[in-house]
């Protein structure tokens, strides 16, 4: 059997006149990332007594909007799976440092923007200065926004279906999060639990309007009549025509019926995941199971010695 030394480094870079460190010693760290959130949060767990923390205050050792990097990994070899700021550092025993990404930025500033006929990019690189985009050539039509943060900017987005979320210094914007990778092998009787089921398909609709800017509301509805489970997107801010609102209604239909599992997989730290990867799921006592299916959440926990990844499964794929 092959044994794994799990091992892990909290790196606080130098900031505003305090010294960088390092922690290698925690009770707990917890990172909840997901596609569909924004956010990536984490928390983070210390002992009270640990080295050189009782010579300072704890308040001047962690400050709000310190940057920090969370790296994990097994015998030294160290992924990094959070890069953040301290939001909050409670004063109790023992402390809880709650950590947001680099939405955490663009949740705190406000912005004014107006651009005709623009398109995804262009708003993501006047709300986000600095970062890498990652995007497609989606077209928004005119564009206004007074005096409001960037992160309501990307909420108002996802109304529309573009979702969005940071890797790293990347602010990624799309209508899903799949990576170019191959599917990782799970033997489902070889993880540290599971409780997949078969999701039920049930009889939709879904009802899509368009906001015009002169005119009435475009309404199209697509799906099952008298349906008791009723899918409602609003889009605003485009133009487009009734052909291809009924064509993105259509597409949110196939994905509500599409099979598949609902539930969440639990994995050791090994092999990693991230949302967007995509599983390869085997059972010998549940082959109704198998299939390959992204990934749309993922919440990683350590707490040494342990080191566990809860992942939520998205939409079945074809490889």
């Amino acid at each position: 059997m092959t044994t794994y030394a799990l091992y892990g480094e909290i790196i606080f870079p130098a900031h505003e006149g305090r010294q960088g460190f390092k922690v290698r010693r925690f009770s707990e760290v917890k990172i909840e990332s997901s596609w569909k959130s924004l956010t990536d949060t984490a928390e983070i767990v210390l002992p009270r007594k640990v080295r050189d923390f009782d010579r300072m205050k704890v308040s001047e050792w962690f400050r709000e909007g310190d940057p920090l990097e969370i790296w994990l990994g097994y015998d030294g070899n160290l992924v990094l799976e959070f890069t953040g700021y301290v939001k909050t550092v409670p004063a109790g025993i023992p402390l809880l440092i709650s950590c947001e990404d680099e939405m955490y930025k663009l949740k705190r500033n406000t912005i004014s923007v107006s651009i005709k006929d623009c398109k995804l990019k262009q708003l993501l690189q006047e709300i986000a200065p600095g970062y890498s985009i990652v995007c497609d050539d989606t077209k928004l039509g005119n564009v206004r926004y007074s005096k409001v943060s960037p992160s309501q900017i990307l909420e108002d987005l996802q109304k529309q279906g573009i979702y969005s979320w940071f890797k790293n210094k990347e602010l990624h914007a799309m209508g899903r999060s799949q990576l170019e990778e191959d599917a990782v092998d799970i033997q489902l009787e070889l993880t540290a639990g599971e409780s997949l089921k078969q999701k039920a398909i049930e009889d939709t609709l879904v009802i899509m309007s368009l906001i015009r800017k002169k005119g009435k509301k475009l309404i199209v509805e697509v799906g099952d009549k008298n349906a008791g489970k009723r899918l409602k997107k609003e889009i605003s801010g485009i133009e487009i025509t009734e052909a291809e609102l009924k064509r993105e209604a259509e597409k949110m239909y196939r994905d509500a019926k599409q099979p598949g599992l609902d539930g969440d997989i639990t994995l050791f730290g090994v092999p990693r995941i991230e949302h967007g990867s995509k599983m390869n799921l085997k059972s010998t006592l549940y082959p109704e199971k198998d299939g390959v299916y992204y990934v749309d959440a993922v919440t990683k926990t350590v707490t040494p010695p342990g080191y566990t990844q809860s992942c939520k499964l998205g939409n079945k794929t074809a490889v």
